[in-house]
């Protein structure tokens, strides 16, 4: 107990703690899933059928998936309300991407996911860092 330092009360008050609940990122994660509409759903796991197939070991389907990731974002970039979804529905596996970038021979593939990782990247960096891939 504590004395109340307003002294038109003249009496005492009790201190009470109030415990706050820490938020599980799990749920929060499938919450967010699941307030996606059934069209963007489709065409994040679209996007992630993409990611697959950028690893796939057949140069012709890695260019596919490719050229499909690079013409979303551009098609989803000319109008920029907040960040475009295949950015957001991307970022996940950026980490991915870039490991399969730094395991991969120099090939025009290589090039090609170079420059989708440095528009990815824009949207990763933390405030005041800046990251950016370059095709050696």
């Amino acid at each position: 107990m504590t004395t109340d330092p307003n002294p038109n009360n003249g009496g005492t008050q009790e201190e009470a703690s109030l415990k706050v609940p820490s938020k599980d990122r799990k749920k929060k994660k499938h919450e967010k899933e699941e307030d996606l509409s059934e069209e963007d759903l489709a065409f994040k796991q679209q996007l992630e059928l993409y990611v697959q197939r950028v690893q796939d070991p057949d140069p012709d389907l890695q260019r596919v998936a490719l050229e499909c990731m690079r013409q979303e974002i551009k098609t989803s970039t000319s109008s920029m309300p907040l960040v475009p979804k295949p950015l957001k529905f991307l970022r996940p596996h950026y980490g991915t991407l870039k490991a399969y970038y730094d395991a991969m021979i120099d090939s025009p593939e290589k090039k090609y996911l170079a420059d989708i990782l440095s528009v990815l990247a824009f949207t990763m960096s933390a405030e005041g860092e800046q990251v950016c891939e370059v095709a050696s």
